[in-house]
């Protein structure tokens, strides 16, 4: 696959994603290259989220601030901070075979999500794993494809006063594709586009869910 290939998928995703009902799970932008023991990376990020508001779709731009820091030759840690929450994980690559680099990232997160609709509630905690696949084509370019499954807690802001009534437990599976061009050793553009389809463990199958994302990261490594 070349860039311009990736590019257009990347498009033809988001135009699915125009007519996908329900929340956008944020994108995590995330490769499968841990990052460098002593190294500490952090971007910005801005990304499409899409809610219900009474029967109808809204659409709002989520910016985040992201970070990562190298903590051995083959795992890091980092997380997420948005204006709707928060989100802490690990990622620990297990292969690595040029052009190929194979990674697991655990998570777990917390979330406000802003809708009205039946099948989503306001309190969400998250708590799964996305396994990252890179294929490095040159220098510059990357291509990253992930799998995840999450699951998550949705309730009522009644929960902070322990009444549980209207809560959901949800397992959502997941894919998602990345394209990163390298713009120098230490900077990096990343952009992401994914799909989540929410599935709960009672009511059954809800809305399609997904996401896209943009971010620009940077690197310093620790003077010795």
């Amino acid at each position: 696959m070349t860039p311009r290939h990736a590019a257009r998928a990347l498009l033809g995703l988001g135009g699915m994603l125009l007519f996908a009902p329900g929340c956008l799970s944020g994108a995590r932008n995330l490769g499968a290259a841990t990052t460098p023991e002593g190294t500490t990376e952090v971007g910005v990020s801005l990304n499409a989220l899409a809610f219900e508001r009474g029967r109808e779709r809204a659409y709002l731009p989520n910016p985040e601030l992201t970070f990562r820091k190298g903590a051995g030759e083959n795992w890091d840690w980092g997380g997420r901070l948005t204006l709707l929450g928060l989100e802490l994980g690990t990622r620990h690559r297990l292969v690595e075979r040029s052009p190929w680099t194979l990674s697991v990232a655990p998570s777990a997160g917390a979330w406000y999500v802003p809708v009205t609709n039946n099948s989503t509630e306001p309190v969400n905690f998250r708590l799964g794993a996305q396994t990252l696949l890179d294929y490095r084509i040159n220098r510059t370019w990357t291509i990253t494809g992930g799998a995840s499954l999450m699951g998550a807690f949705a309730g009522p802001l009644t929960v902070f006063q322990g009444r549980f009534n209207g809560t959901h437990l949800l397992a959502s599976p997941g894919g998602s594709l990345g394209v990163a061009f390298r713009l120098n050793p230490s900077l990096e553009l990343r952009a992401e586009g994914g799909l989540e389809l929410p599935l709960d463990l009672r009511d059954g199958r809800q809305p399609l869910t997904g996401h896209v994302g943009l971010t620009l990261r940077w690197g310093r490594t620790a003077a010795r």
